[in-house]
């Protein structure tokens, strides 16, 4: 990736991002309603607590290039920003990871105890379903269908909480050299796919594109989460926003300890070129989306 790339895939990022983040300031009343003043508290948190916002940003790229403006796929994104951000809610509490920190921040449970971390976590995965289906507007019903039901699979338990599962319990999976990625694919590559295929899904029906996306954001997602177990290794508090060497403090199969840092690294090459593989030809070789891989493989935090 050349400077003048790298300079573009930094802009849009900046671009999405102030978009995603004017998004949740706009629609705070909106989402407060009805709502007990605590309890908005503690998810607003979390929510506002910053991160790289790639999951919305990823929805929004990629309804854009399906022919949505950003404006119509707007809730869509936050609904996935909030999902997202009600996993990492409950992937902190000390029955899950133990960790006292998230985006440089105190975790949730750290700051308003774990009973209302669990309920602020339940609740804004309740209302990431909820929120989209109230507020995308202009979208043909067909479409918006296909999209939330990519949405409501990403949580279940062929999704994030299956995978969660997984990385819970491991025992009697040594010998499987192959555990370690269906954890990936399910704990952090089933809510990138669906931020990919649901932003997709919103304005393109051809079931041939849709396996193209979704096969871009399957190796995204694996790129994504090898790259996060190298840093967990190589990166300071700082740089991560979290405690760095929990995974190994915890006994954690990760990419690292399964296959070695080399390995690791050589993995996320062939990810990245795979996740470019499955757009070429529908998207320019300079688009965003097909500069994304190596910018996220080669991201230092």
């Amino acid at each position: 990736m050349n400077e003048a790339q790298l300079r573009a895939v930094k802009a849009e990022f900046a671009a999405g991002g102030t978009l995603i983040e004017s998004y949740i300031r706009e629609t705070a009343g909106l989402r407060a309603e009805k709502v007990p003043p605590k309890l908005f508290e503690s998810m607003e948190y979390s929510l506002e607590a910053g991160g790289k916002r790639l999951r919305p940003i990823l929805c929004l790229a990629a309804a854009q290039r399906c022919g949505v403006e950003a404006k119509y796929a707007l809730p869509m994104a936050l609904g996935l920003e909030m999902l997202h951000t009600a996993t990492l809610i409950h992937d902190d509490l000390p029955c899950m990871d133990d960790d006292d920190m998230r985006r440089g921040k105190p975790s949730n449970h750290a700051l308003f105890g774990e009973t209302l971390a669990v309920l602020a976590g339940d609740a804004l995965l309740a209302q990431s379903l909820e929120f989209p289906l109230a507020q995308l507007k202009g979208i043909p019903a067909q479409n918006l269908l296909r999209a939330m039901r990519i949405f409501s699979r990403a949580i279940g338990p062929a999704g994030v909480c299956g995978g969660q599962v997984l990385d819970m319990f491991t025992e009697g999976t040594e010998n499987d050299p192959h555990y370690v990625r269906r954890i990936a694919a399910l704990k952090t590559g089933a809510l990138i796919e669906a931020a990919v295929l649901a932003g997709a899904a919103l304005g393109c029906g051809d079931e041939a594109v849709l396996e193209r996306y979704g096969e871009y954001a399957r190796h995204l997602g694996s790129a994504f989460q090898i790259v996060d177990d190298i840093l967990d290794v190589t990166s300071t508090a700082e740089e991560l926003g979290k405690t760095p060497g929990k995974d190994e403090e915890q006994g954690k199969l990760t990419h690292v300890t399964v296959y070695g840092m080399e390995a690791a690294r050589e993995m996320a090459e062939k990810e990245s070129a795979a996740a470019k593989e499955a757009l070429a030809g529908l998207l320019a070789a300079d688009d965003f989306l097909m500069l994304l891989p190596d910018y996220l493989v080669h991201r230092s935090y």
